[in-house]
């Protein structure tokens, strides 16, 4: 395992973190970023209505419209829930839906931060970078709320991972008409 300080160069970092193993863990100046477990072992908290909710049909939009999308997932802490349980309520994984959201989404949810994931150190490096951004409402105030949306991404392409984040902060803006306020978010779709 590669283990890096404050005092270690970002080149080198980079160096050695692409050479490094992938464990399922993101080596970073600080350690290892645990990373959510992958379905099924991921624990559910959460059971989605039996009705497709508004969420979960701009998803469906989504990705039935932008093929540079590989997926989408939506982080939130439904209604009646402790404190501490925020759930991926729609995505493009509908066996997902319900699971217990990771550490980095709910940071983004809770604080607002807007966060680019390129996936070294993990099989994905190269394949996808995924964007985490807080969710806006139709007043483009922050909810409480991360979408992940996760791009295909080409070696061959020349594009690094903060070359994504525009076009999910677009994608992201776009969609704050579809929510007036958070509950929103568990409205019947049309």
């Amino acid at each position: 395992m590669v283990k890096f300080t404050s005092r270690t160069p970002l080149a080198i970092a980079a160096v050695l973190a692409a050479a490094a193993p992938a464990t399922g863990f993101a080596q970073t100046a600080g350690g290892e970023i645990p990373r959510a477990a992958s379905t099924p072992g991921t624990p559910k908290n959460w059971i989605a209505p039996s009705h497709k909710i508004r969420v979960q049909a701009v998803v469906d939009t989504l990705i039935a419209t932008h093929p540079e999308i590989m997926s989408i997932t939506i982080h939130a802490l439904p209604k009646g829930q402790p404190a501490d349980a925020y759930t991926m309520i729609a995505g493009s994984f509908p066996d997902r839906v319900g699971n217990t959201s990771s550490p980095g989404d709910i940071i983004t949810a809770k604080k607002g931060v807007t966060q680019v994931e390129s996936k070294w150190g993990t099989p994905d490096y190269g394949k996808k970078v995924s964007v985490v951004l807080p969710l806006k409402d139709v007043s483009g105030k922050y909810l409480p709320v991360a979408i992940v949306i996760a791009f295909h991404q080409s070696t061959s392409s020349g594009k690094i991972d903060t070359d994504f984040m525009q076009p999910g902060i677009v994608i992201r803006d776009g969609i704050a008409k579809e929510f007036p306020t958070e509950a929103s978010l568990y409205d019947r779709a049309n």
